[in-house]
C-alpha cells in the first residue's frame, strides 16, 4: 500500500515529535554517536507548533499511521527545510523522496526560489538532496566547552537588548530574507536577545540562552570580532559552571578563530546544503536545523 501525504494536523504534532525521537536515536546508534538526550518531546514540540503556524508541515501516513513528516518555512524566496524524518523501518521504501519533493513544490509555490537546509550525517538523505539540486555549502561545526580564554571586548562597544526592527534589517542583507516571526517566536520563549552598538551604530545582533548562542548577524565582515567577543562574554555570564555553545557555517572563518581561540572544542559536524547562494553567511552564526 502506498503512503498518503498531506497536511498535517496539530493534534499530530506529538507524533511527529515521536518520530523524529526515534528517528534521530537510530541515526546515532547507527553512526556510534551517544543518544541524543537532549531532545525531548518538551524540547521540540515548540519548534513544531511554530512550524506548523508559521510554515510547511506535512506527513506521510501509512494504514492509518503517521511514519514520516517533513517541515520548514519561507521567508521571501528563500525556503529552509528544518525537518525531513521517516521511521526506520520504513527509510528506503520511497516513503521520503516524495515527501520532499511535495514539500519543496509547496515551498516554490509560496515565492521561494532558493532551497537550503541543514543536513544530518545521513548518507540517503543527503543524497536526496543533492538529487533536488540542493549542493554542498560547506560544513556546520558545533563548539562548547568552557570558555579558556576570555576575549577582548571594546570598550565602546554597548550591548543593550535587541530592537526587533533592527534584527529585520540586518537579517535582510545577512540572512538574505528579514524573518519578524522567527524573531517572535524567540521573544514567546523568552530567549535573550541583544544588539552591539558602537559609536551608536548597530553592528549587529545576538541571542543567547543559558550559554547557548545564536542566532548572531553583523554587518560588516570586520565587526565580526568586536560581535562575537560580547557574545560569548554575555553566554559565559550566563552559565554556571561556565559551559558555552556556539554554532558556526565552515564558511564563518571568523567564528570559528572566535571558538578556538577561546578554548571551545569541536563537538559535532554537519552539512550546510543550498541550491544558491544566498545572503552573506560568513557573517551569520544559525540557531540550529529548526530554523537555521
Amino acid at each position: 500500500m502506498n503512503p498518503t501525504y498531506r497536511r498535517a494536523r496539530r493534534e499530530e504534532l506529538p507524533t511527529a515529535a515521536d518520530v523524529f525521537l526515534v528517528s534521530i536515536a537510530e541515526l546515532a546508534k547507527n553512526h556510534g554517536l551517544p543518544a541524543p538526550v537532549a531532545y525531548t518531546r518538551a524540547a521540540v514540540e515548540p519548534l513544531y507548533e511554530h512550524l506548523f503556524e508559521t510554515g510547511l508541515f506535512e506527513v506521510a501516513e501509512l494504514d492509518g499511521r503517521v511514519v514520516g513528516f517533513a517541515a520548514g518555512v519561507v521567508r521571501e524566496d528563500v525556503w529552509f527545510l528544518s525537518m525531513l524524518w521517516v521511521l526506520p523501518e520504513f527509510k528506503l521504501r520511497g516513503v521520503g523522496r516524495p515527501l520532499l519533493e511535495r514539500v519543496t513544490r509547496m515551498a516554490e509555490e509560496r515565492g521561494a526560489s532558493k532551497r537550503s537546509t541543514w543536513s544530518s550525517i545521513d548518507f540517503a538523505a543527503v543524497n536526496m538532496y543533492l538529487k533536488l539540486g540542493m549542493m554542498p555549502a560547506g560544513p556546520i561545526f558545533t563548539f562548547a566547552g568552557p570558555l579558556l580564554q576570555a576575549p577582548s571586548r571594546d570598550s565602546e562597544a554597548r550591548v543593550v537588548a535587541l530592537d526587533p526592527s533592527h534584527a529585520s534589517a540586518i537579517d535582510h542583507i545577512v540572512r538574505g530574507a528579514p524573518r519578524p516571526e522567527d524573531h517572535a517566536f524567540w521573544r514567546a520563549r523568552n530567549v535573550p536577545g541583544f544588539q552591539v552598538e558602537v559609536g551608536g551604530r548597530t553592528v549587529g545582533y545576538f541571542y543567547s540562552d543559558r550559554g547557548v548562542i545564536g542566532p548572531a548577524a553583523w554587518l560588516r565582515e570586520e565587526d565580526g570580532p568586536l560581535l562575537l567577543a560580547s557574545a560569548l562574554t554575555q553566554a559565559n555570564d550566563q552559565t554556571s559552571p561556565s559551559a558555552v555553545k556556539l554554532i558556526a557555517l565552515g564558511l564563518n572563518q571568523v567564528a570559528i578563530r572566535a571558538a578556538t581561540a577561546a578554548g571551545l572544542r569541536l563537538i559535532s559536524a554537519s552539512h550546510f546544503l543550498c541550491s544558491e547562494a544566498f545572503g552573506k553567511l560568513d557573517r551569520y552564526l544559525p540557531s540550529g536545523p529548526g530554523l537555521f
